[in-house]
Formats: C-alpha cells, sequence, structure tokens
C-alpha cells in the first residue's frame, strides 16, 4: 500500500472514531443543570410576580437537585433585569420572569437596548391572574360605579398606585379610565409591597393588584371589583367590573420565563417540560389556588404566540391614551 493512501486511511479511521467519540457526547439538555440557576425579576420582593417566580425556582430547584435562586432588580420599568438577563450566558441557567411591560415597552419607549421577541427565547407561562380593584376603607365608595362618580366629581385627585407604567396594575386602570373619561392621579411605585404600604395607610386611595386578599379579607382594604370577565372562583362574592355597568372590560395580569437568545433549544424544551410538570403538582395548584393564581401549561412556541396576542390586544390603548414612561 502507498504511504499517501495509508495516510488517507489512517485520517479516515481516525475521523471516524472522533466522530464516534462525539456522536457519544451528552448534549446540554443531559447536562442542564449543572450548577445553581438564577431567576431575575424586575419588581421588588412581597408582590405578584416575585411571588411566582419563588413558587417556580423552590420545585425546579427541587426537582433538580440544585439552587434555583430568585434575584430581584427592580427599576427602569424592568429595563434593569431585562438588560441583566440579555448580556447573561445563554445556557439556560439565568431566566427572566416577564410579564406585560416585556411584550409592549418596544411601544412604549422610542429606543430600546433589546427587542423582546429577537433577542430572548420563550420557555413557558408560569401563570395567569385578575387583578382586584380595592379602595382604602376612608374612601367614599362601595361600587365601581361609585368610584368612578366620584373620580368625575374629583378629577385629579383620587391618587391611584401601581407597579410601573405598562404593568397590568396600571393598564387595568387605563382601560378603566378610557372606558369612562375620569381624570385621576396615578403614583409609581417598584413594586406591590410598598404601593401596598401606601394603600393601606390612605396616602394613596386606590390600587389595582393581584395580591391584597390577605387585606380584603382583614378589612384593610374594601374589594370594589375584580377585572377579568368572570368571578373569581376563590373571591365569588366580588363582582366583577363588568357586570357592574362597564361591559367589555377585562384585563388580566401574566407571569412566565424567557431566557437569552442562542440558549440551546433542547435545554429550553427541558425548562419548559419541568415547568408543566412543577404546575401540575397538588401542592403547586394549591397554592396558586390560595392566590387567585391559575396555573400556566404552554410551551415555549405557545408562550411566545400569546405575549404577541397580548401586546396586540393592548397595544390600541397604550398608543391611544399615549402611554410612555415618566
Amino acid at each position: 500500500m502507498q504511504p499517501g493512501r495509508r495516510s488517507l486511511l489512517a485520517a479516515g479511521l481516525f475521523a471516524s472514531a472522533g466522530a464516534t467519540r462525539l456522536a457519544a457526547q451528552p448534549g446540554p439538555a443531559s447536562r442542564f443543570p449543572d450548577r445553581p440557576s438564577r431567576i431575575v425579576v424586575a419588581y421588588s420582593a412581597g408582590g405578584a410576580a416575585d411571588s411566582q417566580a419563588r413558587l417556580a425556582a423552590q420545585h425546579l430547584g427541587d426537582l433538580w437537585g440544585k439552587p434555583v435562586v430568585v434575584e430581584n432588580r427592580p427599576g427602569g420599568n424592568t429595563l434593569i433585569a431585562t438588560e441583566a438577563v440579555q448580556r447573561a450566558a445563554p445556557d439556560g441557567h439565568t431566566m427572566l420572569s416577564v410579564s406585560l411591560p416585556f411584550a409592549l415597552n418596544p411601544l412604549m419607549f422610542e429606543r430600546l437596548p433589546y427587542e423582546p421577541f429577537r433577542d430572548f427565547t420563550p420557555v413557558g407561562l408560569i401563570s395567569s391572574i385578575p387583578n382586584i380593584l380595592v379602595v382604602h376603607p376612608d374612601f367614599p365608595a362601595r361600587t365601581v360605579a361609585e368610584f368612578v362618580a366620584h373620580a368625575r366629581a374629583n378629577p385629579g385627585k383620587v391618587t391611584v398606585a401601581h407597579t410601573g407604567i405598562g404593568a397590568i396594575t396600571h393598564l387595568s386602570g387605563e382601560l378603566l379610565y378610557d372606558m369612562t373619561g375620569i381624570e385621576v392621579t396615578t403614583v409609581a411605585y417598584p413594586g406591590s409591597t410598598p404601593a401596598h404600604a401606601d394603600v393601606l395607610s390612605g396616602r394613596v386611595s386606590a390600587m389595582f393588584d393581584s395580591s391584597m386578599l390577605p387585606h380584603i379579607e382583614s378589612g384593610r382594604v374594601r374589594a370594589l371589583g375584580v377585572t377579568s370577565a368572570q368571578r373569581v372562583p376563590l373571591v365569588p362574592t366580588i363582582p366583577t367590573i363588568a357586570e357592574q355597568g362597564f361591559p367589555g372590560y377585562d384585563a388580566a395580569a401574566f407571569y412566565g420565563l424567557v431566557a437569552p437568545k442562542e440558549t440551546p433549544a433542547e435545554v429550553v424544551e427541558k425548562i419548559s417540560a419541568d415547568l408543566r410538570r412543577i404546575l401540575h403538582l397538588p401542592e403547586v395548584r394549591s397554592r396558586m389556588q390560595g392566590m387567585t393564581f391559575l396555573p400556566g401549561n404552554t410551551t415555549p412556541a405557545e408562550f411566545g404566540a400569546f405575549m404577541r396576542q397580548e401586546a396586540a390586544r393592548w397595544g390600541g390603548l397604550v398608543q391611544r391614551r399615549n402611554i410612555r414612561p415618566g
């Protein structure tokens, strides 16, 4: 055999052996997670977004045998947290907890350092949840109609807390103001916890929020109406806003997870499948029901399509009311 042919044969055998060794290597999903992971939340601790993330983190950590920590990075209308995750390594170990502002920010900012549907990969929906319009007990309204009438008679004097421009706590109110023509003064907070403090003290008149149920039950705030199209089974005595003379009113929050772009598809699929798995656990569903949350059950593609639909659904209101960051 000629030397050249022997060299070619040896090279071919070496390449074949190398290909076999490469094929035997485990893929990214089989190695994930190989260290602690984190979920970055764009709001302060204690609110609905934080509660969702911590519930998911706890049970994903139990399932994976590796810690999943929650990192709160409030501020900048969610931009601070979003940019932090955008810069993270695309290996699945860093995820971003997202809600409506993630999809709507491109409509509200002239320039963004990221594009949500280009620079991030959807993972899955954790939950959806309606808000409840609550007022301080001293506020002179026991129904949504009375709230509207009082605001109409006192333009700009009713104060309403929310957790950021474009958040569902903000847009729930904007939808009602748009439908009724009332004028209120809105007050932005970095998260639900500091907003709650001011509503509970009476410094702020009202709030649309999903995590005030304990304060409703204790009588520290008064519930006027839920923002969903149907009543919430956990609080069936609280009527919807729609049924109180505002037909067509419907607003609900959503919370989910995304990962940096270029995160391997098999890793994204694993996280999404494991998220769906924990969301079917009886203890998780029971805790969510106690907080009026509705568990999600989406693939990455389904969650991406859902967020695009939400952006389209709310985009008209954002443009009509010229909603922009302050």
